[in-house]
């Protein structure tokens, strides 16, 4: 079984290769690296890093040089200035795979604020035709050129596995800086202002049987007693006359992601790489307001226009985001994927030695004990930037203790 950790092109730039790879390997038990071959905006604790320990991650940049003749599209990634023109993620698995290391290029797609920005006809629009600015419609023609553009872009390094990330719609939180919710903006009320209608996926709704322009209006109406500060806890907006079109809706943004997975495989198939696709799901208790650790995962799947089944079959694996607090909530997270995807499917974990997830190392154990007997094809680690270094010990301590399970 694959054991991998996540890393930043800063941790090689700032700690150096052989000190990340020996902490890994050594103290960590792992056998695997997933490097941020790309990374959107954030502000980071580091824990351990020798020279800085909160960072504002340079955002939506790559970590390898990038020829703007690769990308037809004209969404061009930038380099990520710290590199300096070098290919890191070239060099590290040039240096990890000297240590019998795979290399995992983890990469993200659609949540990309610059190429939203400077390109705010690919961005998502909500039902108003706001546009939002921090993500890219997965809908969108020159969207998903580009997403198999980059995709191609990254395995032509000699990474053993593409990691994708936020190759799917994103819900309304989550996506800028300094985010205001100052009124109640109820569950019903953020998941509606989730759904992108920009003309692309309005398209594919109607081809799927959906009265768009009547969802538009009864979507409206719905918000309007939020937007008035009337709306009631535990009122239901939406008019039952409009769930039908809003089932229709939910399904064609699940076949729009389904087909630019199964593009983003394609275009990537003769480079011989696998892909896993990274579900959310199991991150939205933590990212949408009124989702609990407790509701059914594939729902919080379809939020995000995510059908696993389906998704199943269009990739290599799919990775399985286990963020919960107890061994219990994970089980029942890892039993679902399965009652759904069936015994066959190819699964990886990730989990997190971290806060709010875990707070000692008994509990990373059964975690990691679940995973296995669940048959995970890996683990994956998040993240060594941010953890003390003594969660490697947690890690490794828990790996071992997994091997003698049945």
């Amino acid at each position: 079984m694959r054991a991998s950790a996540f890393i930043f092109g800063t941790d090689l730039l700032d700690e150096g290769h052989e000190r990340v790879l020996d902490n890994l390997q050594q103290r960590g038990g792992l056998d695997s690296v997933s490097f941020s071959a790309t990374y959107h905006d954030a502000r980071d604790v580091f824990a351990h890093n020798p020279k800085r320990h909160v960072f504002r991650n340079e955002g939506d940049v790559s970590w390898f040089p990038v020829d703007p003749a690769h990308y037809a599209s004209g969404m061009v990634p930038r380099q990520a200035v710290a590199a300096e023109g070098v290919d890191a993620l070239a060099g590290l698995c040039q240096r990890a795979q000297a240590r019998g290391i795979t290399v995992t290029a983890w990469t993200i797609f659609t949540h990309n604020s610059w190429l939203a920005t400077a390109h705010p006809d690919c961005a998502t629009r909500n039902v108003y035709g706001d546009p939002y600015l921090t993500d890219l419609c997965p809908a969108h023609p020159r969207v998903r050129s580009y997403c198999c553009e980059l995709a191609t872009d990254v395995v032509r390094r000699p990474v053993q596995r593409l990691l994708a990330e936020s190759l799917h719609y994103r819900p309304l939180e989550h996506g800028e800086h300094h985010e205001r919710y100052l009124i109640p903006l109820p569950l019903e009320a953020r998941a509606l202002m989730s759904l992108c209608f920009c003309t692309h996926c309005r398209n594919a709704a109607t081809q799927a049987g959906a009265d768009v322009p009547a969802l538009q209006a009864a979507m409206r109406a719905a918000l309007q007693p939020v937007w008035e500060g009337t709306v009631l806890p535990g009122q239901v907006l939406l008019a039952e006359s409009a769930r039908e079109s809003l089932s229709q809706y939910v399904a064609a943004r699940c076949a729009t992601v389904t087909s630019l997975v199964a593009e983003v495989r394609q275009a990537i198939a003769p480079s011989g790489v696998p892909l896993s696709f990274v579900d959310h799901a199991g991150t939205m208790a933590h990212v949408m307001h009124g989702v609990t650790a407790d509701d059914d995962v594939l729902s919080s799947s379809r939020r995000l226009g995510i059908d696993p089944v389906a998704i199943s079959a269009v990739t290599d694996e799919v990775c399985v985001l286990g963020y919960q607090d107890t061994p219990e909530r994970l089980a029942a997270v890892l039993a679902r994927y399965r009652e759904a995807l069936g015994p066959q499917a190819r699964l990886s974990v990730a989990l997190r030695p971290l806060l709010p997830d875990c707070r000692d190392a008994d509990n990373l154990r059964q975690k990691i004990r679940l995973a296995v007997r669940a048959g995970a094809e890996g683990l994956e680690f998040y993240h060594y930037a941010m953890m003390p270094l003594n969660r490697l010990d947690w890690i490794r301590e828990g790996l071992a203790a997994a091997g003698d399970v049945p």
